[in-house]
């Protein structure tokens, strides 16, 4: 599944998906993921065997955390970052004059995520930001960059600037 995103850009033997959450003692909510790491981690009552097998919005979900592997995998301080959430906002606002790396480490989570259950599940349904349901060619173009080289760092958050910004501004 996210082969069809990533192709070869991930190293798919160092990815591990545990039934289990990171943080101990209850301090990750059931409903939330972490990927501080390379590696996926579920509470083990969200945590399913085959996420392709899952309903979409699981899949979008899957592939949102397989975003934080990506990053990870290119260097990017997914940990580090995620512990500094000041905002890291998961909306964004599609435009053609925008390229991925323009995006936040979460926003590009959810941008590639509703890309990927627009483009490959035509489930329009599953997407975060509804906003965008008709607007796959925007897409596309926002995501031109990745396409062209998905092993860029420079499609990594806060690449187009000289740092990660620490708020977001509309």
């Amino acid at each position: 599944m996210a082969w069809l995103l990533f192709e070869d850009a991930i190293d798919y033997s160092k990815v591990k998906v545990h039934a289990e959450p990171y943080l101990w003692f209850g301090l990750q909510p059931k409903d939330v993921a972490m990927t501080p790491n390379g590696e996926i981690y579920f509470h083990e009552s969200e945590f399913k065997e085959d996420f392709s097998q899952s309903d979409d919005q699981r899949k979008h979900w899957f592939i949102h955390e397989m975003v934080h592997v990506w990053q990870y995998q290119l260097t990017y301080p997914v940990k580090l970052r995620g512990a500094i959430r000041l905002g890291l906002d998961y909306k964004y606002v599609l435009s053609s004059t925008q390229k991925l790396a323009d995006y936040n480490m979460e926003a590009q989570g959810d941008l590639i995520a509703d890309y990927f259950v627009l483009r490959f599940l035509d489930s329009t349904d599953a997407m975060r930001q509804q906003q965008y349901k008709d607007s796959k060619h925007i897409f596309e173009e926002a995501l031109s960059d990745f396409f062209k080289n998905r092993k860029e760092p420079k499609n990594l958050p806060g690449y187009n600037i000289d740092h990660e910004p620490m708020v977001d501004i509309p």
